[in-house]
């Protein structure tokens, strides 16, 4: 699939929108791809392979589709409704869950939800880290940072250092599927702010759709005390302060 058929088979799945609309939303999704391929062909990615890991980290197109629908007053509100009866539905498989063969699967979904370990996400090699509890809600899903480390990335251009950001995202209601289409691609930005990168889900280390686990590396200057994490996309934006862990002196 290539980006032109991504962004037909999301508008295909678009309703009760004007032609303006969802004119803004199809340039709005290749601004949007095109971004995240440029910060790929800086890493030394192809176009091929810029353009496979772009359309992997949007997620399924007609999802998407569903996801961009719900920004409409009713839809929202009939989502709601919904969602409140499946909770109970899901708690209640919940509870039936833990006392089945397949327990081990939910108990480790609701351990991430709850403590993510971070364990196997990090690039780099670090030397100093920050454990943090940094919540924001975005629409229906819950953003959590949980880990900020500097270090040092090894790269096809070389060796880069700054700060690593993990993160974790999941729908508010119990087992709901998170919104890629949005936590999956967000800016973060160093203290001065002459350095951005992408940060975003890598779909390596995301089999389950309900979970998102997130990273991002951005570099640094000796003397930064934070990073800025933002996103403002589709209506929904933020922009939150990352504290940095002291620096170690050799």
């Amino acid at each position: 699939m290539t980006r032109d058929e991504y962004i037909q088979e999301v508008s295909a799945s678009l309703k009760r929108l004007t032609k303006r609309e969802r004119e803004a939303v199809r340039q709005e999704l290749d601004g949007h791809m095109e971004d995240h391929m440029e910060s790929l062909r800086e890493l030394g990615y192809d176009e091929q392979e810029a353009e496979a890991r772009t359309l992997a980290a949007m997620g399924d197109p007609a999802e998407v589709g569903r996801e961009l629908n719900q920004q409409y007053p009713f839809r929202w509100l009939v989502a709601g409704w919904v969602a409140k009866a499946l909770a109970v539905v899901f708690l209640c498989l919940l509870v039936l869950s833990l006392f089945s063969p397949g327990s081990d699967r939910v108990a480790g979904y609701v351990s991430e939800r709850l403590h993510p370990s971070g364990e196997g996400r990090s690039e780099i090699t670090q030397t100093a880290v920050l454990q943090l509890d940094i919540r924001e809600q975005v629409g229906d899903d819950e953003l959590r940072i949980y880990q900020v480390a500097l270090g040092e990335q090894e790269t096809e251009t070389g060796t880069k250092t700054g700060a690593e950001v993990l993160a974790v995202a999941y729908d508010q209601t119990l087992f709901g599927t998170v919104s890629s289409w949005v936590l999956g691609d967000m800016t973060l930005e160093n203290q001065s702010g002459t350095q951005t990168a992408w940060c975003g889900c890598d779909t390596l280390l995301n089999p389950d759709p309900r979970i998102l686990f997130i990273r991002g590396f951005v570099e640094t200057a000796p003397g930064d005390t934070y990073v800025t994490l933002s996103q403002d996309r589709f209506g929904q934006s933020f922009s939150l302060r990352i504290p940095l862990p002291e620096e170690v002196t050799p």
